[in-house]
């Protein structure tokens, strides 16, 4: 009876063995394959490009995304856009462009290809008109976009007391 029981206990280690062992070349099977698409380039794609009416909205407590909505946060809805894409949105009017991120959906009017915050319309010109012609072009997102102009003070440029 034991001897049964053991040879099922034996069956079953190696039969657990196989598996570790299946996994794990699966494992560095794949993680050669994430390598080679990281190596890999992406095909260019066409920019995306859009003219038309842009309005500016303040009456959303809450955005599509969940984040609360912020009029002095450089944000816009757009019908299409995925979330969290940068849009650099310029006035025809007047040249005056911002880099906007996409937060919400709308505009809901017809005519109207983007909806900004307050403070991006402040910026392109045409907050008291309410509504502006304008150019919307995606920025491919980037470290350097956001970094600061300013390098870190060096040691000797510092201020205030030397810590002990």
């Amino acid at each position: 009876m034991f001897a049964k029981l053991t040879e099922r206990a034996v069956g079953f280690r190696s039969a657990i063995g196989c598996y570790r062992i299946f996994s794990l070349a699966l494992l560095f099977g794949s993680l050669g394959s994430i390598a080679e698409a990281k190596a890999r380039q992406e095909p260019a794609t066409t920019p995306f490009r859009a003219r038309g009416t842009a309005s500016w909205y303040d009456e959303s407590r809450f955005t599509s995304t969940g984040e609360r909505y912020r009029p002095s946060e450089m944000t816009a809805a757009h019908p299409s856009l995925p979330f969290g894409t940068l849009v650099s949105v310029c006035n025809l009017r007047n040249g005056k462009s911002v880099i906007v991120r996409i937060n919400d959906r709308g505009p809901y009017k017809g005519g109207r290809i983007i909806d900004l915050s307050r403070i991006a319309a402040i910026r392109l010109g045409f907050f008291s008109d309410g509504l502006a012609p304008v150019e919307l072009r995606v920025v491919p997102a980037s470290r350097k976009l956001f970094a600061s102009s300013r390098t870190p003070p060096k040691a000797d440029e510092r201020r205030g007391p030397v810590p002990f």
